[in-house]
């Protein structure tokens, strides 16, 4: 069963307080950071430097209610990440503080914005725009403190929805509009390697300059490379993802004919990093692609906010120029976010100092105590906007179903998940990460909102081809190194493991359906999008061939459990098995 939001409307009347209210508060609060403006052109001051700020939340895809969860602690949630970003901006005497977004602002959102195209989430991030931010983001002429880049997933709905989230309006729409006419972005978004395949141009300006203080910098956008193996091929056919350092580095001198030397580059590609509190460490070992484009970059870069693999990172690595870039990435979901200072040198405009803080969201702490009023307001309206939808009933529990896992790794849940994938494909093998599994669902109504929040991520079921070889190699990856965060849950496949033998050979069984793996045989896999780009370190899935991409796996879920003439119960069949 797909739900489809245009079936759901908001009374006219109530959609104009709402939008009403909305606007209101979205013309309150770039008042409120009037003291902190990071536009085109301010008052020159005495001493030599110039103290620039740099707030950057990667990756939130459209988390705008709470629910995350870090060290068993609540974090995130759009009302407590705004009070940590504004108390950021009004606790430190910055010359000019920029919001920075380096990709997948949405995509695998949650029902609160996904079901309404993912406005909500423009709306939020609208709120932090100073009085400097023009009404067409996308211009090159624009000014103001909101830039962002593009992430693959922000194409989820294809480069034409995309230009209308940013741009603004309508368009063909037909759902409520918190905001009507839906106003677009208020962000400048950037990209160097997003390009038309008819004409090689630029879909968005590569770059922007921003003068703080009197002193010029130049922010550039990058998306992954791997775009196009992570989206359904009509969502990107007129685009064209070009190398993120060639495109980077090609518009270098041109910035540098402007008289600017302090380049800080969005980048929606990163790595992975063993977390840490405190401002930036030096000699950070950092793995993952972000660690080979880089060394790559113009000497003259010197700092990249990275995302796309949710990951903690905050190190210095060296240019092409052996010059140390500084390197953020802040996890997901809003769960943090970089706090970057910068310093730089008024006379000839290069940055002398740069240093980082990665700043978990924590709701149990001030300022996440005192969540934001008007992120509140808005997640209320939005929430009101999307209850029909949620609160429709899909089937029953007959028991509660948890992603508790035995000493092997398995759970009822990840058994009930990974069937349903290899179900929706016909597949031979499902596959699921434990850790997109986010809540149990338990005895009795299983509601949509209750199946939305076991796969809050919206990742899109796909098929593909791998050998046995390379099936039996995504079984080992689950003791490599780095270890990954979650395990494997299976479907059409039992396996057995020993952890005394060494990583890399520690399967020492597997069947399928009862007959041993064939290494050199072909089997249709299904799994989702996550899985594919390599997540949770599971890099042999990206080597799958023949890739089908489906639907949204809420709707597939939704499909399993509504297609059951009976109550629901799964238990743990022993599809993993350790021996010892």
């Amino acid at each position: 069963m797909t739900l489809d939001p245009r079936q759901k409307t908001i009374p006219n009347s109530l959609q104009f307080l709402i939008g009403l209210c909305i606007l209101g508060l979205l013309i309150l609060t770039p008042i409120l950071l009037v003291g902190h403006p990071a536009g085109p052109v301010t008052a020159p001051l005495a001493n030599g430097t110039v103290h620039v700020k740099i707030l950057a939340v990667n990756d939130f895809h459209g988390h705008l209610p709470p629910g995350q969860t870090m060290n068993n602690r609540t974090v995130g949630g759009a009302p407590v990440l705004a009070s940590y970003l504004k108390s950021a901006i009004t606790s430190e005497k910055a010359d000019g503080t920029i919001i920075a977004i380096p990709g997948d602002v949405y995509g695998n959102s949650p029902p609160e914005s996904g079901l309404l195209l993912d406005e909500p989430t423009m709306l939020f991030f609208n709120s932090f725009a100073d009085q400097n931010t023009t009404t067409l983001s996308s211009s090159p002429n624009s000014s103001g403190n909101m830039i962002a880049t593009l992430g693959n997933q922000d194409f989820d709905r294809g480069v034409p929805e995309l230009m209308r989230e940013i741009n603004g309006g309508n368009g063909t729409t037909n759902i409520t509009h918190l905001v009507d006419p839906y106003p677009g972005s208020r962000s400048t978004y950037v990209s160097a390697n997003v390009v038309w395949k008819a004409n090689n141009t630029t879909i968005l300006p590569p770059y922007t300059i921003r003068n703080v203080s009197g002193v010029p910098i130049a922010f550039i956008g990058a998306d992954t490379i791997t775009t196009p193996g992570l989206q359904e091929a009509a969502n990107v056919k007129d685009v064209t993802f070009l190398d993120e350092a060639d495109s980077i580095n090609r518009y270098i001198p041109e910035i540098q004919q402007q008289g600017v030397h302090a380049i800080v580059v969005l980048l929606h590609e990163g790595g992975n990093q063993t977390p840490y509190d405190g401002p930036t460490r030096g000699n950070g070992t950092v793995t993952g692609r972000v660690a080979t484009i880089i060394p790559r970059l113009d000497s003259d870069v010197d700092v990249v906010l990275s995302a796309h693999t949710h990951q903690f990172t905050n190190t210095y690595l060296n240019n092409s120029g052996n010059k140390p870039v500084l390197v953020t990435q802040a996890y997901m979901f809003g769960m943090g976010f970089a706090d970057v200072d910068l310093t730089i040198d008024r006379a000839g405009g290069d940055i002398t100092n740069k240093s980082a803080r990665i700043i978990t969201t924590y709701a149990d702490q001030a300022p996440g105590t005192s969540p934001d009023p008007a992120a509140a307001a808005l997640l209320a309206a939005d929430e009101k906007a999307v209850a029909p939808m949620v609160k429709q009933v899909i089937g029953v529990a007959a028991q509660n179903i948890t992603r508790d896992q035995n000493p092997a790794g398995e759970s009822a849940l990840g058994d009930l998940i990974a069937d349903e994938l290899r179900g929706t494909m016909e597949a031979d093998i499902g596959f699921e990460s434990a850790g997109s599994i986010r809540a149990d669902i338990t005895q009795g109504n299983i509601s949509w909102g209750d199946l939305y929040a076991v796969q809050p991520s919206s990742g899109t079921v796909l098929s593909m081809t791998l050998t046995g070889d390379q099936i039996r190699q995504v079984l080992e990856q689950q003791w490599q190194e780095p270890l990954p965060p979650h395990n494997l849950m299976v479907s059409g496949l039992v396996y057995t493991y020993d952890t005394t033998r060494p990583a890399g050979n520690r399967v020492t069984e597997v069947k399928v359906h009862d007959r041993p793996l064939d290494l050199n045989a072909t089997y249709t896999v299904a799994t989702v999008d996550y899985l594919l780009s390599g997540g949770d370190g599971y890099t042999t899935f990206t080597q799958g061939k023949d890739v089908t991409f489906v639907l949204k796996d809420i709707d597939a879920l939704t499909a399993y459990i509504g297609s059951s003439p009976q109550p629901v119960n799964v238990t743990i069949d022993g599809r993993i098995q350790r021996i010892h």
